[in-house]
């Protein structure tokens, strides 16, 4: 059986971003063959962050941990630090870094947090959509209207 094709990506800037399901340890390196220079996990570490952060520095890639331990939008509280790596994300796709970013199945909390870092590079939120729905045709369907909500209002917060 040979590698998985690397995952759908778009153009953001000078870089490039890409939404996945929790990449497999086996597949690590070839999505760093495949262009991927970092991987932004949402998982919580009870699904087994610290593990998967640890094959991915082995992998040669560099890696963001930035738990959301539930596929619901964060609370007010997270804003600070979230709005942070938001920030910090998007500088790295406007040097040109590609991106992967993923939870558990690569629906809710990857699309929320997606579509956020788009916002962040200073899409609009139609921009931001149809870019997202590049990547995956059930875009707006799976994220759903909360989790865009809470992107769009943290976006006006910290940027708007």
């Amino acid at each position: 059986m040979g590698s998985p094709p690397p995952p759908s990506s778009i153009t953001v800037g000078n870089g490039t971003l890409s939404t996945s399901r929790r990449p497999r340890l086996k597949a690590l390196p070839a999505l760093r063959d495949s262009g991927v220079t970092h991987v932004v996990t949402l998982l919580s570490q009870q699904e087994g962050a610290r593990r998967l952060g640890s094959a991915v520095k082995a992998a040669g890639l560099v890696w963001t941990w930035i738990p959301l331990p539930h596929a619901g939008p964060p609370p007010p509280a997270h804003d600070r630090r979230l709005g942070a790596s938001l920030i910090r994300l998007a500088a790295i796709l406007r040097d040109g870094g590609h991106i992967l970013i993923h939870c558990s199945a690569g629906i809710h909390r990857t699309g929320m947090f997606a579509y956020a870092l788009l916002r962040f590079t200073g899409m609009t939120a139609d921009d931001a959509t149809s870019s997202l729905q590049e990547v995956s045709a059930d875009f707006l369907a799976d994220v759903g209207d909360d989790r865009l909500t809470w992107a769009s209002r943290l976006y006006a917060t910290w940027r708007g």
